[in-house]
């Protein structure tokens, strides 16, 4: 193939009748990418020899958000629920608040929720819980309150002090040099 019937190739792409179904292909595939990721509506909590007993996705979302709620240093939780085979994963995105230690939150967290759905909601088959730290939000920095009671600032209000004394001490130098 040389260059002359590549270009001949290329041309015969721009005819409106190929846009079309090319246009129509990647509208497919977009769809399928959306059905496939696409969060289940209602979950299957248990099986009887009646039939099956669902969950809806928002009654989850309402429980992890309620028990993010309990826990004072955890805001704005997100969830995503993914369904993989019988087994229900979650995965919990909140942001920390000043004081919160991660490591304790997800403990707390995650047994809380796993109890919760599995003795309120009745759900069995539940896989990972998954907790992400999405941001940090400090609290408000008082200097003066911070530099008595952190140790990292503990000599620090000395060592200020002692360098605004040498500089009371060279002023009253400078002055008594100036009055000669």
């Amino acid at each position: 193939m040389d260059f002359s019937e590549l270009i001949n190739d290329l041309q015969q792409l721009t005819q409106v009748e190929l846009l079309y179904v090319g246009g129509a292909i990647l509208a497919l595939a977009f769809l399928l990418v959306l059905l496939v990721r696409r969060q289940p509506k209602n979950i299957v909590a248990y099986k009887t020899e009646n039939g099956r007993v669902m969950v809806s996705r928002h009654a989850i979302i309402d429980l992890v958000r309620t028990s993010c709620e309990q826990l004072e240093s955890v805001s704005k939780p997100l969830v995503k629920i993914k369904g993989k085979g019988q087994t229900t994963h979650l995965e919990v995105r909140i942001v920390l608040l000043s004081g919160g230690r991660l490591r304790e939150i997800e403990q707390t967290l995650q047994s809380h929720l796993r109890e919760a759905l599995t003795e309120n909601l009745g759900i069995e088959s539940l896989g990972h819980i998954n907790i992400v730290a999405t941001g940090f939000k400090s609290g408000r920095i008082d200097s003066n309150d911070q530099s008595k009671s952190n140790p990292l600032f503990a000599g620090m209000n000395e060592a200020y002090d002692d360098v605004e004394g040498l500089d009371s001490d060279s002023e009253t130098d400078d002055q008594s040099k100036s009055s000669w």
